[in-house]
């Protein structure tokens, strides 16, 4: 006997939202605290300065990335719901 598949798990997606939320938000305040406690003219401050430009537009970009994660889970409800039908018309 075969089971059925499920649907998309959301949680999947739930998760990485987050912990990429996560990880963005104490990586940019260990970023800007190294920046705030280097020389102005340091390499440490360089870098932490790139880094934290480079996650605040990772910032402006979190928003498309979550539409195109929920596109993504539609999309492949809609293959499972009409992408799998044999001859007979059953569905696995």
């Amino acid at each position: 006997m075969m089971l059925k598949k499920s649907a998309v798990d959301l949680t999947d997606l739930a998760i990485g939202i987050v912990v990429l939320g996560i990880v963005v938000s104490i990586g940019a305040t260990i970023l800007i605290n190294v920046r705030d406690t280097s020389d102005a003219s340091t390499t440490a401050w360089n870098l932490s300065q790139d880094a934290a430009t480079g996650l605040a537009e990772y910032g402006n970009w979190f928003d498309i990335i979550v539409i195109v994660g929920v596109a993504a889970v539609i999309l492949s409800l809609i293959f499972l719901a009409f992408g799998r039908r044999t001859a007979g018309g059953m569905t696995y």
